[in-house]
């Protein structure tokens, strides 16, 4: 069988996790061990873990989720002989065939790929704090496409939520480090997945995605609210701006023309005029998804 590592990262989360927890134990697909990193709780977290058959990384320092998330894939890299590694947050619940489905998909994209970097991604209900389902997929309640997922789409919005991933070794090694500019890891991850690598997807819903006032990021639902907000809101590519500079800082030496091309184009994007900035946009097809989001994007950068 093959085995994989649930990397979970804790930070107060005592209310819930007792959840997530039972919902890991409960897998159909049993060959997985759980690595913990807690990211200096000062609740019953620990004690909650403790009482599970979990590896604990106890480094009281808190680095938030990113940090945390690279620190806790960089331990397993080196302590585990899983082959393959899947993240995992605190207040969620698992499907009990999560596991089953997403290494299914994996295995059959190492058979039809070979021995390069892999990611596969599902979609997930989403659920307000007591689990009661607001929309049965995440991906419809942002209208996002899910394949729409190749190095210039992930540069300006990422497809990937972090607790559905699976990725295999070889993603791993080449992912770390996790620059401290990546936006997120997920987000990270993917980019490396979608230049070095490939990316899958399973449509079903694998998980309850907990909605509730301590989430870090969130879903935040398509509906007229988004839509004004995403056309009057100041935009800004800040933050897309330094992940792509260190992605370029990382892997230049292994990137094609074109592609550093792109990237010192985008770097460039603030230094440039308003027309400039537009046809950089358009000349690599740097854009988010859809007509509404791509208004917002171009009327406001």
């Amino acid at each position: 069988m093959s085995k994989a590592a649930i990397l979970l990262s804790t930070y107060n989360g005592e209310k819930y996790l007792k959840e997530q927890l039972d919902s890991l134990f409960a897998q159909t697909y049993k060959d997985f061990e759980v690595i913990v990193r807690d990211d200096g709780s000062s609740d019953k977290t620990l004690e909650v873990l403790k009482s599970y058959n979990v590896k604990i990384l106890e480094i009281n320092k808190n680095l938030g989720a990113k940090a945390s998330f690279s620190e806790l894939l960089s331990y397993a890299l080196q302590n585990s002989d899983s082959d393959y590694f899947m993240f995992c947050d605190q207040d969620d619940v698992w499907y009990t065939d999560k596991v089953e489905k997403s290494l299914s998909k994996m295995l059959w994209m190492e058979n039809k790929f070979g021995d390069i970097p892999l990611l596969v991604h599902t979609d997930l209900e989403v659920v307000d704090d007591k689990l009661s389902t607001l929309n049965d997929s995440f991906m419809n309640f942002q209208k996002i496409n899910p394949f729409k997922n190749k190095f210039h789409n992930l540069l300006m919005q990422n497809t990937i939520t972090g607790c559905t991933a699976i990725i295999n070794r070889k993603l791993a090694e080449k992912c770390l480090p996790v620059s401290n500019n990546a936006i997120m890891h997920d987000w990270w991850i993917g980019l490396v997945a979608s230049y070095f690598g490939k990316i899958g997807y399973v449509k079903d819903s694998t998980m309850k995605y907990r909605q509730h006032a301590s989430n870090t990021i969130g879903a935040k639902g398509f509906d007229v609210s988004f839509v004004i907000k995403s056309i009057y809101k100041k935009i800004s590519l800040d933050n897309n701006i330094h992940q792509a500079k260190a992605f370029l800082e990382q892997f230049r030496n292994e990137l094609d023309d074109k592609t550093i091309k792109m990237l010192n184009d985008f770097s460039s994007l603030g230094e440039k005029k308003w027309r400039q900035r537009r046809a950089i946009l358009f000349k690599h097809k740097l854009t988010k998804q859809g007509f509404i989001r791509n208004v917002g994007l171009f009327f406001k950068i």
